[in-house]
């Protein structure tokens, strides 16, 4: 860092000459201090500091060193071109970005990694990039995308810090959402902002579907508004997929009317639907015998269906069509994160999403399983 008018400060009584880290070091709040002389403990000539991610603050800087952290997160250049163009005040100065994989390639951090895989020399064995040119540099340890991350060891060799250990691999690989799994731990780049699904997995699962007369089916329904399609999906026992979309202000009908066309062809087990639009068109159906299950659009719910979508694509349990609508309903489906998991989400408001949120909500009730009734006594 730069070279500052030296500051004088008074020694921590709760530290220790023992306890600091070096002799020259005293450790302050979000800032190391470097004393020259350690027989002047009040007289320091350079510091490390913690700074906000704050742009307009960051400018007029004169560092002999910057870290940006876990660029992924920035939503725009602004920092890092704050820090970029500060190093050109010293001719020692260095500037160094550390960070998780990101998502896409037009994104502060895709940009930066394309530049440097665009360099002259760039080499990779297993999981480790170098790419280098004059003046930047890329080192990237990151799973392929053929490997197998159910095996820590695979996923080790993309975690090269010493701390991070098979059993801790192992647990995280059992307690995250696989699509958060290949980012976060295998460091796996995702084609756009959000995406959710491997590359290649949707269309691997593409194939000749079948459906019998009289078979059980699970039928999702997804009524869209004004800026979206309206949906329906259908899954038999195999996982086999069926769907059907319109566009315009008489979809809400024609979703009622195909429904009950489905009724007459199939047995249906559930019809699920959103009662947020769809509160309706239920009462209609449970008039004719179908059997209609609100599916409420909350994190609760929907994070979960979620999951058991990416799990069935990822692991081929699943035969869809081609549709075209229906595969470009997935790819407009982004994954939006949360504490409590991710769920999909519209990539921008034009986006349409609804024939794969109908498919989500099919796949969970066919997975439902109740519990059958125990009888265990009289009253």
């Amino acid at each position: 860092m730069p070279n500052p008018p030296r500051l004088r400060s008074r020694p921590s009584s709760r530290q220790t000459a023992s306890q600091r880290p070096h002799e020259h070091v005293v450790v302050r709040h979000l800032e190391l201090r470097w004393c020259d002389h350690p027989g002047e403990p009040n007289v320091f000539t350079r510091h490390l500091r913690v700074l906000a991610a704050d742009a307009p603050r960051l400018h007029g800087l004169t560092p002999s060193l910057a870290i940006v952290d876990e660029l992924h997160t920035h939503p725009d250049d602004e920092v890092y071109l704050a820090l970029r163009t500060a190093t050109l005040k010293r001719s020692d100065s260095k500037l160094i970005v550390i960070s998780t994989a990101g998502q896409g390639a037009d994104s502060p951090l895709g940009r930066l990694r394309g530049r440097a895989l665009g360099q002259p020399q760039v080499t990779r064995r297993g999981a480790f990039t170098d790419a280098r040119g004059p003046s930047l540099r890329l080192f990237e340890w990151s799973v392929p995308e053929d490997a197998n991350i159910t095996d820590p060891k695979v996923v080790k060799k993309a975690n090269p810090a010493s701390w991070i250990t098979l059993h801790a691999l192992r647990e995280q690989h059992e307690a995250v959402a696989e699509v958060a799994y290949r980012r976060y731990h295998g460091n796996q780049w995702t084609a756009k902002v959000g995406a959710w699904l491997p590359a290649g997995a949707w269309q691997a699962c593409a194939g000749e579907t079948s459906f019998q007369d009289g078979e059980r089916v699970w039928v999702g329904v997804d009524v869209g508004g004004e800026r979206s399609d309206s949906a329906v999906v259908w899954v038999n026992e195999n996982r086999h997929v069926g769907v059907q979309t319109w566009t315009g202000d008489d979809a809400v009908l024609e979703v009622a009317a195909f429904v009950a066309e489905l009724a007459e062809n199939y047995q249906i087990v559930e019809a699920v639907y959103d009662p947020w639009r769809a509160g309706q068109m239920a009462q209609e159906w449970e008039q004719r015998g179908i059997p209609a299950v609100a599916f409420p659009q909350s994190d609760s719910r929907m994070i979960p269906a979620c999951e058991r979508l990416y799990d069935a694509v990822v692991h081929k349990r699943l035969v869809h069509p081609d549709d075209g609508e229906l595969s470009s309903h997935v790819h407009a489906a982004v994954a939006k994160h949360s504490r409590r998991g991710w769920r999909l989400e519209k990539a921008d408001r034009s986006s349409k999403i609804d024939a794969v949120v109908a498919l989500a909500m099919a796949l969970d009730r066919h997975a439902y399983k109740p519990e059958p009734v125990e009888l265990v006594g009289w009253l």
